[in-house]
């Protein structure tokens, strides 16, 4: 019980230091793809920053 309860409190605690939690899960999911592929795909065609991300999203939600 101790226990679940500091795992609780370690992720709000996480989560609350995050400015953008979006950017940070969406890091997370990019290193996570990144680290499956090979380094010569990660080199031919490399997954777009956060930021590229978001302007891509901007432009098709604004349209």
């Amino acid at each position: 019980m101790q226990m679940k309860r500091l795992c609780l409190l370690l992720a709000v605690l996480l989560t609350g230091c995050a400015n953008d939690p979006y950017r940070n899960v969406y890091n997370n999911i990019k290193h996570r793809n990144e680290a499956m592929q090979s380094p010569i795909k990660r080199v031919i065609s490399p997954i777009p920053s956060y930021d590229d991300y978001k302007e891509e999203l901007e432009r098709h939600t604004a349209d």
